[in-house]
């Protein structure tokens, strides 16, 4: 009987050694996944968190950037404002400048006009004085010849003399005192040299003030 139990005890002690080494290799396959999936997590949670610092470096340089064009069009939009403010003041300047010069022109003008009325009047008053003369000799017919010879010599003489000194003192230059004043001089707006004497002069004849510009008068 003993005989016969043995093979049945043998089996029972191996089918529970096999059941004891399926159960230790569950176990050991259970505990295998789970660390698996612990290591599978955590190294997700690392990609999560390396994937994340990636995105907030470049979030701050694309951050970056912006504050630094920001901060370059501020720059810009100053820099077009103090030259807007540049261009307005200038604009104003020569604004003046202009209006200055258009009443410069005109008193300029108005004084060239007054220059040629009094040269009209010069040679109405020498062409009077002429007349004057050769009428004063009508009037003495005995000595009309001696008459015209002396009005010539005395009355029309002096006063064509003294009308082209008088014209020729006030048009001649005062630098060479020989040549026909044509430049103006500015500021003072004094008309006293001739173009050749103008050359040599940094300021005005007559006011003996600092010039600035010249302007050539055409007087006809």
């Amino acid at each position: 009987t003993s005989i016969h139990n043995m093979p049945m005890n043998f089996s029972q002690t191996l089918a529970s050694q096999v059941d004891k080494q399926r159960q230790e290799i569950d176990r050991y396959i259970s505990l295998q996944n789970e660390r698996l999936k612990l290591a599978l997590q955590e190294q997700r949670k690392q990609q999560l968190a390396l994937m994340l610092k990636k995105v907030e470096e470049k979030a701050t340089m694309l951050l970056r950037q912006k504050d630094e064009e920001i901060a370059n069009a501020r720059n810009r939009t100053m820099q077009l404002e103090e030259f807007t403010r540049k261009m307005e003041v200038e604009s104003q300047a020569w604004q003046r400048q202009a209006a200055e010069n258009e009443a410069m022109v005109v008193s300029l003008s108005n004084k060239l006009q007054q220059l040629r009325e009094q040269a009209r009047c010069l040679n109405s008053s020498i062409g009077m004085e002429d007349a004057e003369s050769c009428c004063y000799g009508d009037e003495y017919p005995c000595n009309r010849e001696n008459k015209e010879e002396e009005d010539e010599e005395e009355t029309g003489g002096s006063s064509r003399e003294t009308g082209e000194r008088k014209r020729t003192t006030m048009m001649v230059c005062r630098v060479c005192n020989s040549r026909n004043a044509c430049i103006v001089f500015l500021p003072c707006r004094h008309l006293c040299s001739c173009k050749a004497c103008e050359a040599f002069l940094d300021s005005c004849p007559v006011c003996k003030s600092a010039k600035s510009a010249t302007i050539e008068a055409l007087i006809s």
